[in-house]
């Protein structure tokens, strides 16, 4: 049952960063049964639904996604998936202002952009949420680069981002130094004030997981202070705000952490149990590496799924996780494996298990992968 359990778990978070697609409503509806809590679940329930053209359930997937990140304590998220369920069933003005009380009432963590939020009145706050466009962002997209014009202010739903700015150089260096931030959820993306300056990036921005975000443009702000000046006010505290979390550190202590679900690439030497079948590699990512075993998604651009899938029933396997200096090898078995979906190509999800893995060297396999994930 635990090790169903743990297969469940590894998929859900696949899921959940858009890693693998679930395309089948009643097997999603399986899969919230067994999480009944998870908001990001439900938001991409919700998704599924919108994409087949379930509209009202789409809606009602999102406002409980809401409900559940207002009770987690994360306040942009749960704006963000109301607003999601607004635009498929437009609300009243009674439908929209006791969520927005419920806003006022609840607990959240004292980041910047929930002081921002919790800083607006109720016209204030509409005028913003009506203005946020959704935007997503797959592994890799690189959202700006040094120099792009700044247009855009986005607020991170869900997912992390690099921000990497290069110091210039003075008389006595050689070479440019850099500082690395990661940006998650209900942080801040968007050198835009003042307003009156046309700024260009002096960082260069990439996504290190699937990311959504609402963006709200340059000029659309503009256009919504020119209506109400509080919200400029509460633009200019909110980059104080960061400014200073930035410079004591405090911005998100739990960033680090949070670092270990990053993806990594792995490539995979299966050792099929049948003699007919000879060894073969294949190549795949993880995020979800612990000091039992792990997760591995396949690459679908060099797999052939079904045949795959029959010849690795309880298959061992060799792992080789590369670093700059050195790779890491390291074996196991795998316990389960499940048809899935990455980037709309159908691929399998493995389970493995360490294999002959002392806790001490399973625990040196978890601050090796740490290692790769900060490069």
């Amino acid at each position: 049952m635990s090790e169903q359990i743990n297969k469940q778990r590894s998929i859900a978070k696949h899921i959940i960063d858009g890693s693998i697609t679930i395309d089948s409503v009643s097997e999603f509806e399986n899969m919230l049964k067994l999480f009944p809590n998870d908001p990001a679940l439900y938001n991409a329930f919700a998704d599924l639904l919108f994409k087949k053209k379930s509209y009202k359930t789409a809606a009602k997937s999102y406002g409980k996604a809401a409900s559940l990140l207002i009770a987690s304590g994360k306040m942009f998220p749960a704006i963000f998936s109301k607003v999601l369920q607004w635009r498929i069933i437009r609300p009243t003005l009674h439908e929209i202002r006791p969520f927005f009380s419920t806003l006022r009432r609840a607990a959240f963590n004292q980041m910047p952009l929930q002081a921002f939020f919790k800083s607006l009145s109720f016209a204030e706050m509409v005028a913003i949420t009506n203005r946020l466009e959704r935007v997503r962002f797959s592994k890799g997209k690189i959202i700006k680069k040094i120099g792009d014009a700044e247009d855009n202010l986005y607020f991170i739903a869900s997912g992390t981002l690099k921000d990497t700015t290069y110091k210039p150089l003075n008389r006595e260096e050689k070479v440019h130094s850099k500082s690395v931030v990661y940006l998650s959820e209900s942080d801040v993306l968007g050198d835009i004030f003042p307003f009156e300056e046309e700024k260009l990036s002096q960082s260069y921005t990439e996504a290190v997981t699937s990311v959504e975000s609402g963006k709200i443009s340059k000029l659309g702000l503009i256009r919504v202070c020119k209506s109400y000046p509080n919200v400029a006010r509460a633009i200019i505290k909110l980059f104080e705000d960061y400014s200073v979390a930035a410079k004591e550190g405090s911005l998100r202590p739990d960033r680090k952490a949070g670092r270990q679900s990053l993806p990594i690439q792995m490539k995979v030497r299966v050792l099929p149990k049948e003699a007919d079948y000879p060894p073969f590699i294949i190549d795949g990512y993880s995020k979800d590496i612990s000091v039992g075993g792990v997760c591995i998604v396949l690459d679908p651009k060099n797999t052939n799924v079904d045949s795959i899938d029959e010849t690795i029933k309880n298959a061992g396997i060799e792992i080789s996780l590369p670093g700059e200096a050195f790779t890491l090898n390291f074996a196991g078995n795998i316990t389960w494996s499940k048809k899935v979906f990455n980037n709309g190509k159908k691929t399998l999800a493995l389970g493995i298990q360490f294999k002959d893995m002392t806790p001490k060297m399973s625990g040196m396999l978890v601050v090796f992968a740490d290692m790769l994930y900060n490069d």
